[in-house]
């Protein structure tokens, strides 16, 4: 049985702004930097073998202290990075719907075909998390370890183990999710967004 930690990078600026980051490489604020910290504290007592992140700052800046507390290597995977965007990164809701409204009704039809600003599609991003997850599933087999990711990916991929057709869950910078299994057929969801660290 193998046991992933899927952690959430911490909070960047855009993050605030409510802003689309998609595969803009934003940085933590001072507090995601904390978020980050407490959450290598949190996760400290953790029997890990492996720590993998996106390849992004805001990943990679979270698994970091993770990585210094347990004396794990960080290794990145580019397979992990958040949703591709398109021209939709850098823009609130509001801009969207301003600038690009047709593209903002094609994604509230049809999310899983729609490709956000010439981005990715629901469907793209559904199956490269699943391709990320059955590597570290077949790399680390019978082993513990911690993911750092990003929302929309994270969130389309806790969907797909649950039987969602749609992303469901709410997952906070800093959250942490577990999930177990042996391989992609036999995952189950243990616990989602645990911020009790953060508190």
């Amino acid at each position: 049985m193998t046991t992933i930690y899927l952690v959430r990078h911490g909070e960047t600026e855009w993050n605030q702004a409510k802003r689309y980051q998609g595969q803009t490489d934003i940085p933590l604020t001072d507090k995601g930097r904390e978020q980050a910290e407490r959450t290598a504290e949190h996760l400290a007592e953790v029997k890990a073998s492996f720590i993998i992140s996106s390849d992004l700052t805001r990943a990679l800046d979270t698994a970091a202290p993770i990585g210094r507390k347990l004396a794990l290597p960080v290794i990145s995977c580019l397979l992990w990075r958040e949703r591709n965007y398109g021209r939709w990164e850098g823009l609130t809701r509001a801009e969207i719907q301003e600038l690009y409204p047709e593209e903002w009704q094609k994604t509230r039809e049809d999310p899983m075909s729609a490709a956000p600003g010439g981005g990715e599609t629901l469907a793209e991003l559904r199956e490269r998390s699943i391709k990320a997850l059955d590597w570290v599933l077949t790399q680390y087999p019978g082993q513990t370890g911690i993911v750092v990711s990003h929302g929309g990916l994270l969130r389309a991929l806790l969907a797909w183990i649950e039987g969602q057709s749609h992303p469901q869950h709410i997952l906070d910078n800093g959250g942490i999710s577990i999930v177990q299994g042996t391989n992609l057929e036999d995952l189950e969801l243990v616990s989602v967004n645990d911020v009790s660290h953060l508190l």
